[in-house]
């Protein structure tokens, strides 16, 4: 915002997991313009070229009976510029779902997210409506994340989806931003999408996304914010294979 600087953003990840246990590699190309304009750097090298992302999760599913289930996660993370010292995040999520009938789901629960710079504490509460069903219309409603799709054929979904999300990354120690600081990521973006189901081992997820709002907190080494900066509305896109071994 106010600034002719921009950035354009590459992401991969890499998810392996199963009903208990996941493991995840993310990897962030950044592609600056006008690097003298931008509000943050030395305005003459890349304020950030690469950022990695690791991510070891663990979850415990209780089906209580017929009608109630819980499920309990913890996840350990780090997201860093190169070094990893003072990246460490955790993770902890846990919510309880009662199943109302065939089509309708409650859930509600918990999500924490501590890092030594910025602590999230949120509620988890969402309402599914036919969201194992192979035709029609389906929804889940609820924060962070919401959707709403119409089954065109049993094997083709249409989505449009509503995220949020945050993270804390930690800057290399010579950054031109923040020396051995960090950044903080908060993102509001809505999204429409299609899901296609080749067979019943392999999916295609593919969206158009638009982030209303990408808001970017700076802070020095030990943890005092320094700046906060908004980037302006803009679209991307996302492809997604989904793979059952």
């Amino acid at each position: 915002e106010n600034s002719e600087g921009s950035v354009e953003v590459v992401k991969n990840r890499l998810m392996i997991n199963n009903a208990f246990m996941g493991l995840s590699y993310t990897n962030w190309n950044f592609r600056w313009a006008n690097v003298e304009d931008l509000p943050f750097g030395d305005g003459q090298h890349q304020p950030i070229e690469k950022m990695h992302g690791l991510s070891l999760d663990a979850r415990v599913p209780y089906p209580v009976n017929d009608q109630w289930f819980t499920l309990s996660s913890i996840s350990v993370r780090a997201t860093f510029e190169k070094e990893v010292q003072d990246s460490l995040s955790i993770s902890l999520f846990s919510f309880a779902s009662y199943k109302a009938s065939d089509a309708h789901t409650f859930q509600i629960g918990v999500f924490a997210n501590y890092h030594p710079v910025s602590t999230l504490v949120l509620p988890a509460l969402s309402y599914s409506y036919r969201a194992r069903m192979r035709d029609g219309i389906q929804a889940v409603l609820g924060f962070p994340r919401s959707y709403v799709g119409y089954h065109a054929t049993p094997s083709a979904l249409i989505r449009l989806s509503g995220i949020y999300s945050q993270s804390v990354i930690r800057l290399s120690d010579e950054s031109t931003i923040a020396p051995g600081g960090f950044i903080e990521a908060q993102d509001y973006m809505g999204s429409l999408g299609l899901t296609y189901v080749l067979d019943k081992d392999i999916e295609l997820q593919g969206d158009l996304l638009y982030a209303f709002r990408r808001d970017f907190i700076s802070y020095d080494q030990d943890g005092r914010q320094l700046d906060a900066y908004g980037i302006e509305p803009s679209l991307g896109v996302s492809l997604k294979l989904v793979c059952l071994l």
